[in-house]
């Protein structure tokens, strides 16, 4: 399996509750050059949810700042335990169905 990046973070609700989640994130090998994919498993206190995250970009620019727009496809959410019973088999799943959607995309 491929490495993932991990970020731990706060969100804030509508009524001002803080929810702390750990985020996993992997970017996605592709022959795109307008668009980088990552796979991105984001853990909440209860259940584990699966994205892919397309970031946009305009090749005008040669640099970080050409990367401007950002969609977040959630694909699954389901509790840690079935999520952890099923990672490897989720994750080859979801390529599958990316692939369809967007492309040839990798690990």
């Amino acid at each position: 399996m491929a490495d993932f990046e991990i970020k731990h973070g706060i969100w804030e609700s509508k009524d001002g509750k803080l929810i702390k989640y750990t985020k996993e994130s992997c970017l996605l090998n592709s022959y795109d050059d307008w668009n980088e994919y990552h796979l991105q498993i984001t853990r909440w206190p209860q259940t584990t949810s699966i994205e892919i995250v397309v970031i946009s970009g305009d090749e005008g620019y040669d640099s970080e700042s050409r990367w401007s727009h950002s969609e977040i496809h959630r694909l699954t959410k389901l509790p840690h335990a079935e999520f952890n019973a099923q990672r490897d088999e989720l994750i080859q799943k979801i390529l599958r169905l990316a692939n369809e959607e967007f492309g040839y995309l990798t690990l």
